[in-house]
């Protein structure tokens, strides 16, 4: 018996369930016999490391080495390229090249074969990544969380690798496409999300699935509060929301959704520590509208893109808590569980990781990122992409991002100093869209309602509730049309800040905005 005949016999007996060289030989013989049959491999994306035996893996090298050259492939250029390396003599060289070459194989059953390569492949990767594990934990120096989301990031990205796609004929692509237009148009689907701002969705065209759409602001701007807003917006349509609450707690976040729907802020009634009858009426009323928002808040700190992922998984598991919006509050507190040699390369990850998991699960994701200090200290502080904190990759893998700006904010006037119940101008920069035009949006920010609002008119009434179901839960996640004008608003659609405005007991939110008929 020959050395390779008996490295075969051992290679089949001790790992048979993790390799079949047999199927590698059959593979490379094909590839030697026929041009076409390269193409097919190599379109597959069949790679050295897929071989068990590493002999095969050699002369893979080299087919594809070949194929890359230009150059044709037979069991005579392959012997000569391996010539040159030292496995060439390792291997028996000629002997065990030509026995390979002369492998019976069925070129009908290329695509089974290259089927078994990958799926022994991932078998072998998952018990080195196991191996890998187990001896980290052994090891014992470092903590089960960190273990745990190191073990799922080596599988997700066994998994990630599991298929490759081809390409698809033009023809096909636009029959989709128009499908989706028609049926979206008609209300008969429907997959983009409304945020509740009648202006920012025209220009957006909805939130669209698997986009990563990035909101900005200074510290301080009201980031978290627009976030929440959209939020709110969205389940109040009965669309679920998975809220990742790095910065602030999940009491925190339900005081504001509750200020929001008060004519007094919570924080002012617990500083106060009194409570009158009508502070009592809002607040039940509020929760009675508010218990129903499917929103799930997470506030994990230091969360990372990998146990994301797993948390939700775990809200998918039920139809009625499958998110269809995802929200991170923000990404300067998110880390990544490998290490990295800067911040600006973890930010990157991570950004190009929320993007993998938007268009993985087919939702869009909105991210909360910081602006940089040069944003505060120009005289001009017209927020621009160049602003975006920590990473150039968060401009590069965004789909949209958008900035607030309160020229407020920056004033410095002691004539007339700012209280919480000044109502504000702002904007709503879109810097950055994939899916249309840039524009400059005008909206209304209440401050102790922690509240972005667009106004219709200068009617500023009680706030009964924030967010306004437009529509019924089931036509809401169907019936999106976006291709309505939406004129420009003007300085008059913001109504100058008044002392009255709140003084007795405002009675309504303005038409179109929210009243308790469409809650």
């Amino acid at each position: 018996m020959s050395d390779y005949d008996e490295n075969l016999l051992d290679m089949n007996d001790s790992s048979s369930s993790m390799s079949d060289v047999g199927v590698e030989m059959a593979v490379l013989a094909l590839c030697m016999r026929n041009e076409k049959a390269v193409i097919d491999v190599v379109g597959k994306g069949l790679e050295s490391i897929d071989f068990s035996d590493w002999r095969n893996a050699s002369i893979y090298t080299a087919i594809m080495n070949l194929f890359y050259e230009g150059k044709s492939v037979d069991r005579f250029t392959v012997s000569s390229v391996l010539e040159k390396t030292s496995d060439y003599a390792k291997m028996d060289g000629l002997t065990y090249i030509y026995n390979v070459a002369d492998t019976v194989a069925s070129k009908a059953s290329l695509s089974e074969y290259v089927s078994v390569l990958r799926s022994k492949s991932q078998l072998r990767r998952l018990d080195l990544t196991l191996g890998d594990v187990r001896a980290k934990i052994n090891k014992g120096d470092q903590p089960a969380d960190s273990l745990a989301d190191y073990a799922i990031s080596e599988i997700s990205k066994l998994k990630s690798g599991e298929s490759v796609t081809g390409f698809e004929q033009l023809s096909s692509i636009l029959k989709t496409a128009a499908q989706e237009i028609t049926d979206e148009v008609s209300g008969k689907s429907g997959n983009k999300l409304r945020t509740g701002f009648k202006r920012l969705d025209t220009a957006l065209g909805g939130l669209h699935p698997g986009s990563l759409n990035i909101i900005a602001a200074r510290p301080g701007m009201g980031k978290s509060a627009f976030a929440i807003n959209i939020a709110s917006n969205v389940a109040a349509n009965g669309t679920p929301v998975a809220f990742f609450a790095l910065e602030m707690s999940k009491t925190e976040i339900a005081n504001r959704l509750l200020s929001s729907c008060m004519d007094k802020p919570i924080n002012r009634i617990l500083f106060s520590h009194k409570m009158d009858d009508r502070d009592n009426a809002q607040l039940q009323s509020a929760l009675e509208r508010l218990s129903d928002f499917p929103i799930y808040v997470d506030d994990t700190p230091g969360i990372n893109p990998i146990t994301m992922k797993s948390k939700i998984t775990g809200l998918n598991s039920r139809p009625e808590s499958a998110p269809g919006l995802i929200i991170v509050d923000y990404l300067g507190l998110m880390t990544m569980p490998q290490r990295t040699n800067s911040r600006n390369e973890e930010v990157s990850a991570i950004t190009r990781s929320l993007k993998i998991l938007a268009k993985e699960l087919n939702i869009p994701i909105i991210a909360l990122s910081q602006m940089s200090r040069r944003a505060a200290k120009d005289e001009d502080h017209t927020p621009q992409l160049s602003d975006l904190r920590d990473s150039g990759s968060i401009e590069q893998d965004a789909d949209t991002v958008m900035f607030i700006d309160r020229p407020s904010y920056y004033s410095k006037s002691e004539d007339k100093p700012r209280t919480d119940d000044d109502i504000e101008t702002a904007y709503i920069y879109l810097e950055k869209n994939r899916h249309g035009s840039t524009e400059r949006i005008k909206v209304c920010w209440i401050p102790k309602r922690t509240l972005f609002i667009e106004m219709e008119n200068k009617n500023l009434t009680e706030p009964g509730s924030s967010y306004t179901r437009t529509q019924s839960a089931d036509s809401a996640s169907s019936d999106h049309h976006f291709e309505e004008d939406v004129p420009e608003p003007g300085d008059e659609d913001i109504p100058e800040p008044d002392d009255t405005l709140f003084g007795d007991v405002p009675t309504d939110f303005p038409d179109g905005f929210m009243s308790d008929d469409n809650i």
